[in-house]
């Protein structure tokens, strides 16, 4: 999302519209405020206009609080009431009347009207894993006049849709040249999906001595000796420069994986679990994909124990980030994308006073 509201200010003045506390607004604490105003942002957060939760903010809090409480995360979808009440409506257009365009991250608020240009940042297609009403979602994301996607999957399910006015735009990695030591590791927070990688990797039955090493919170459910848990990491390289070679073993959740374009940006030789490398132009051969278990860990130990093919698969890594994920292009191609979209509205209203003169 961020990467938006950097391209938005290049443009010139930029408002964020948020909320301090629940539903939905949490961790703007007073230093975050004041660092984006010291950076030149104007930030807005609806408890300055609604000091206390309307009813319906009050009702969309208990509904979300009640299916939060028996863990049932499909009811969190498209229109649920948790989402689509938390920003009132005079709310929203009172801080809107001015814009030249409007970003919107999520589909649960597309349908919010606006007096310009509206794009969606869309991170998740929600009728695809939850309680959605298909049609309401498409009819109120075709209703945007741009359609930001992270992930080609999704682009093509819009596609599908018939909404055609999309822009790829996946997270903005630099590149970075590092060493490739002889080194096998995986990266990633301890959420249920990379949990559930972890457990598929740990029912290999290939007899190795190699240990992969397993970086962010992820190392903390850690238990078979297959492992070497390294945990926290303060420099977001450091597991790129540790590690040669990088696995891949999360194939649930949606979008692009951050972790599997931060693999390509540092030129890492990567095994892949297939369909872990969702939602990038295909491969054509910068990573391995493979089946099982035992097939993840025998290539792992080939490429720990040949130099030349781990140097051979970390370059085409390297060309395929070359290629599509360079972060220079992503972010001009996003700013070139709001520029031309903001035009229309200085087009709209020439032709309004055109119209009254």
């Amino acid at each position: 999302m961020w990467q938006c509201v950097e391209a938005l200010r290049t443009l010139g003045p930029c408002r964020i519209l948020s909320a301090a506390r629940k539903p939905v607004g949490e961790g703007w604490t007073p230093e975050i405020v004041r660092k984006l105003e010291d950076d030149g942002y104007e930030v807005v957060l609806r408890e300055k206009d609604y000091p206390h939760p309307s009813w319906r903010m009050i009702l969309g809090f208990l509904w979300g609080a009640f299916f939060k409480s028996i863990r049932e995360v499909r009811a969190f979808g498209h229109a649920n009431p948790y989402h689509r009440w938390a920003f009132p409506l005079d709310w929203w257009r009172k801080h809107t009347v001015d814009a030249d365009l409007v970003v919107i991250p999520y589909s649960f608020w597309a349908y919010l009207p606006t007096p310009c240009p509206k794009a969606l940042l869309l991170l998740d297609l929600w009728s695809n894993t939850t309680w959605s009403n298909r049609s309401r979602e498409a009819q109120e994301i075709a209703g945007c006049d741009l359609v930001i996607v992270i992930s080609k999957d999704e682009e093509q399910h819009l596609h599908d849709r018939h909404i055609l006015h999309t822009h790829w735009s996946p997270p903005a990695v630099p590149r970075c040249d590092l060493p490739r030591p002889a080194v096998a590791g995986l990266v990633g927070s301890g959420s249920a999906v990379n949990r559930e990688g972890l457990r598929w990797l740990t029912k290999s039955a290939a007899k190795q001595s190699l240990r992969f090493r397993v970086y962010g919170g992820l190392a903390r459910h850690t238990k078979a000796d297959l492992f070497d848990p390294v945990g926290f990491y303060a420099d977001e390289q450091q597991p790129y420069r540790e590690c040669g070679v990088i696995l891949m073993t999360t194939t649930q959740g949606m979008g692009v994986q951050i972790k599997s374009i931060e693999a390509l940006a540092a030129g890492r030789a990567i095994v892949a679990r297939r369909g872990a490398m969702r939602g990038m132009p295909p491969g054509d051969g910068a990573w391995l994909e493979v089946d099982t278990p035992e097939q993840m860990e025998e290539e792992a130990g080939r490429l720990v124990r040949d130099a030349a093919a781990r140097e051979a698969l970390g370059r085409r890594a390297h060309d395929y980030y070359d290629r599509h994920l360079d972060s220079e292009r992503i972010r001009a191609d996003m700013v070139g994308a709001f520029t031309e979209l903001a035009a229309c509205k200085h087009i709209r209203d020439a032709q309004y006073l055109a119209v009254r003169s």
